[in-house]
């Protein structure tokens, strides 16, 4: 049978089983097939009904995902992977869930099972978000995972909390303020987000209007391709005069969500000014210095000079790794690092010796040995 007859039987199968009551349900789809404790969480691949589509942009859009029933609680700022087939091929993407749906569930210390939501902006060369935009339609229907991630407030007393974006990169932070508002905290939250103009700003007049309600909510925008003194970038040195002296760092949380080098600029600026509780989710990899470490891949008998990440590295010397959002987010890549030192990219430390690593964000540093 070819790829295209067995993606139409298994996408006919699929639609087949969700119409069906729970009890009559069988295989990989049924309700047993589907835990999500334990080991079998990763296995977990629940099929959610789109049932709303919202233009947020030009080039981004909401969908709202109804899962089955049973779907576990989830926090604001965590994600939950999207998996579509495209010419045969089941493609795995990250998307933070950004829902206004969600409600408070004293029971679990999380939220409810609800209806989900996730904000999608097209990219260029973006596999996955442009079929999502072209084909991701009310009544259609998409393997996701259970919620995923830390990106998430662990700190409900704090008496400042800053946000920090750019781009797509408000998802997490925006559903994350949102909560803080709803839950009724006097806390002062500020927003601060880079966009190219107004028009661009995902969740703009949402935003502006958490702030008509609540006066403890700051947003301010930062838009690059603006007029006159709208026109500005968002990184620490033009951050900084705006929050001013009296920001005490012991009782400030802070959250960074964007591009690797705007989250390793702001980063950096705060933790020289001694802000400490910081959060960091990276949407690509910060520029990271050349290194020339050796790595041994040890089941596949290859050695090479690595000098950037180990991801990159196995896929030169011709290794098919797995691996998902490339970036630190989803930890599909991970794998058994037998000896040796390896960087970090996104944090900077190094860690030796007999451990588990992701390769995406890790680089050698001098001869490491890796099970793959």
């Amino acid at each position: 049978m070819n790829e295209t007859a067995q993606t139409t039987l298994m996408d006919t199968f699929k639609l087949f089983e969700s119409y069906l009551p729970d009890f009559a349900r069988t295989g990989l789809f049924s309700p047993g097939a589907q835990r999500y404790t334990g080991t079998a969480r990763a296995l977990y691949r629940p099929v959610a009904m789109v049932t709303h589509r919202t233009a947020e942009t030009a080039d981004t859009v909401s969908l709202s995902l109804m899962p089955p029933s049973g779907y576990p609680a989830f926090r604001a700022g965590q994600h939950i992977d999207v998996a579509v087939e495209i010419r045969g091929v089941r493609h795995v993407r990250q998307y933070s869930l950004t829902g206004n749906s969600v409600s408070p569930s004293a029971a679990n210390g999380g939220f409810a099972a609800a209806p989900l939501q996730i904000t999608v902006k097209r990219q260029s060369e973006g596999l996955i978000s442009n079929y999502l935009h072209d084909h991701a339609f009310v009544g259609n229907r998409l393997e996701i995972s259970a919620p995923k991630g830390d990106f998430v407030v662990t700190n409900t007393n704090a008496a400042t909390y800053v946000f920090c974006s750019a781009g797509s990169g408000i998802t997490p932070v925006y559903a994350m303020a949102r909560e803080l508002l709803a839950s009724g905290k006097n806390a002062d939250i500020y927003f601060y987000h880079a966009a190219r103009s107004a028009e661009s700003v995902i969740f703009r007049a949402e935003l502006e209007h958490l702030a008509e309600k609540h006066e403890n909510f700051y947003p301010i925008f930062f838009l690059s391709k603006a007029e006159g003194a709208e026109k500005r970038r968002l990184n620490f040195k033009t951050l900084a005069p705006l929050m001013g002296k009296d920001l005490a760092a012991e009782t400030t949380e802070i959250f960074l969500c964007g591009p690797g080098d705007f989250v390793q600029d702001l980063q950096d600026g705060f933790q020289a000014a001694k802000f400490n509780a910081l959060h960091s989710e990276f949407y690509t990899l910060p520029t990271a210095a050349v290194t020339a470490g050796t790595v041994n891949f040890l089941k596949s008998g290859a050695e090479i000079v690595a000098t950037g990440n180990l991801l990159e590295a196995a896929e030169g010397a011709g290794i098919k790794a797995k691996h998902g959002c490339r970036r630190g987010i989803c930890h599909e890549c991970k794998v058994h690092k037998k000896s040796g030192t390896v960087k970090n990219i996104l944090t900077g430390a190094e860690t030796h010796g007999d451990e588990n690593i992701q390769l995406c964000i890790s680089q050698a540093v001098g001869k490491v040995e890796v099970e793959l």
